[in-house]
């Protein structure tokens, strides 16, 4: 089997990308003063957007303590996003000391919240074992959840465990749907993983997988 993705979990811990911003009210561009003003009144994205100024050093001197103070409120909260950042800190001790137990913790408690990213980050880690006790099971799970939600990774993963037959029973057809779907984030994996195993599927079979990717697609584009 070849090896998962890992670098969702690991690198650009306080990083912005697009599909980040997607997720949550956009301060991105309001000026620090602003961004400052409403996370003293207690605004949680607020609080959150300055904890990731700190964090990259964005208009103001890098401070990773002050990173953290402004992300831990931001989470106290029930901000999934800064209950990601908070896991990704302790994780990987950034002006704290490191505790992958609470970083285990942040990351089920937004993942449990719908942030897609810390779903896929915590199937990573119950699939590697090595911050928690193994678990492929859970792994499918949280695979299944981030790629429900789009994740390419997750989706990318789901299908090397279906195909493979990890943590469930082997299922090609489902496992060809997820290579298919991933292709929107990398289409050079998921062509080399699906020319691997359409060897030893039908033509029945892969028409069923395509016609279940493309339901998926038609029922995402319904979602509000």
């Amino acid at each position: 089997m070849r090896p998962l993705l890992f670098g969702a979990l690991l690198a650009g811990v306080l990083g912005l990308s697009s599909l980040h911003a997607a997720q949550a009210e956009d301060l991105r561009d309001e000026p620090l003063a602003e961004v400052q003003q409403l996370a003293d009144a207690g605004r949680a994205d607020a609080q959150r957007e300055l904890g990731i100024r700190y964090g990259q050093g964005t208009g103001l001197t890098q401070d990773m303590r002050s990173a953290r103070s402004w992300a831990s409120k931001a989470a106290s909260q029930g901000d999934p996003w800064a209950m990601r950042i908070m896991g990704l800190i302790y994780l990987n001790g950034l002006g704290v000391e490191a505790d992958r137990w609470r970083a285990v913790d942040y990351f089920k408690r937004s993942a449990d919240a719908g942030d897609l990213y810390a779903q896929f980050n915590l199937a990573v880690i119950y699939y590697e074992g090595t911050l928690t006790k193994q678990s492929y099971e859970k792994a499918l799970t949280w695979y299944k959840r981030a790629a429900d939600q789009g994740n390419t990774r997750a989706q990318h993963n789901l299908g090397l465990m279906l195909a493979n037959g990890i943590g469930t029973e082997l299922d090609r057809v489902e496992a060809y749907k997820w290579f298919e779907l991933s292709g929107s984030g990398d289409a050079v994996a998921a062509i080399t993983e699906m020319q691997e195993i359409a060897p030893r599927m039908t033509k029945t079979e892969i028409a069923q997988a395509q016609e279940r990717a493309e339901l998926w697609r038609a029922n995402m584009e319904w979602v509000p």
